[in-house]
């Protein structure tokens, strides 16, 4: 991991797959985005992660959207989110007219976007879901890293590697992982806190904050002389 004087150290909340909105678990969802509000007050987060399936589907009730936004309003920090291949609703047309809370930022761009957090010195890429199909790749067209500050890599999909996983749906290859120039790499769509990382920057699954038997979030600390370090967030 390069060093750069000019960093500081920074605390991120890494969540995923809240699902809301979803008809099986209503309630469940509520309790999960709560989570992720909290949580991010009690570790004193500088920015929260959201790397795919905040809602999930397109046809979300308007009062589950207001909620969801007015709560991540509420961290009063930086939230970055991804699209993942739930999230139909936020790469829909009408959401481009949609207002958010100024802390909240969507990447929308379909070959990937940045975000800069100048106020962290944290730059987030993230390449938003249009098409769960085995020809989209999460971090395919990842940007180079920029000169100095963290640079975090959001991407909701599936780390292959295994035959049984040949011609699933939006891949994320193992040599992608490797290679990434990054300091960490955000994953979602798996719903269980997993390291994923392949030799290159820290990759892991956050897990998810409600539906599963064991809830997590992850904690993610870049440290410039420390390194990084992950752990889940029990909920």
């Amino acid at each position: 991991m390069p060093t750069n004087g000019h960093r500081r150290p920074l605390t991120l909340l890494h969540a995923a797959d809240l699902h809301m909105g979803s008809d099986t678990s209503v309630l469940e969802s509520l309790k999960g985005l709560d989570a992720l509000v909290e949580s991010a007050r009690s570790l004193s987060a500088d920015a929260v992660l959201i790397a795919g399936d905040l809602f999930d589907a397109q046809n979300i009730p308007h009062d589950v959207v207001r909620r969801t936004f007015a709560a991540l309003a509420e961290i009063g920090r930086p939230v970055v989110v991804v699209p993942g291949n739930h999230d139909t609703l936020l790469v829909s047309p009408v959401f481009r007219e949609t207002p958010l809370p100024a802390n909240v930022r969507v990447l929308l761009t379909a070959e990937g976007e940045s975000a800069k957090l100048d106020s962290l010195d944290l730059t987030v890429w993230g390449r938003p879901v249009y098409d769960h199909s085995p020809a989209f790749r999460p971090l395919q067209g990842m940007r180079p890293r920029p000169d100095g500050g963290w640079y975090v890599a959001l991407a909701h999909g599936l780390v292959t590697g295994s035959a049984g996983m040949v011609g699933r749906s939006s891949p994320i290859l193992p040599a992608e992982l490797a290679q990434a120039q990054c300091d960490y790499i955000a994953l979602g769509h798996v719903h269980q806190f997993r390291q994923a990382s392949r030799g290159g920057p820290p990759a892991f699954y956050c897990g998810a904050p409600s539906g599963v038997s064991e809830p997590t979030m992850a904690v993610v600390r870049l440290h410039p002389q420390e390194g990084v370090s992950v752990a889940p967030v029990k909920l």
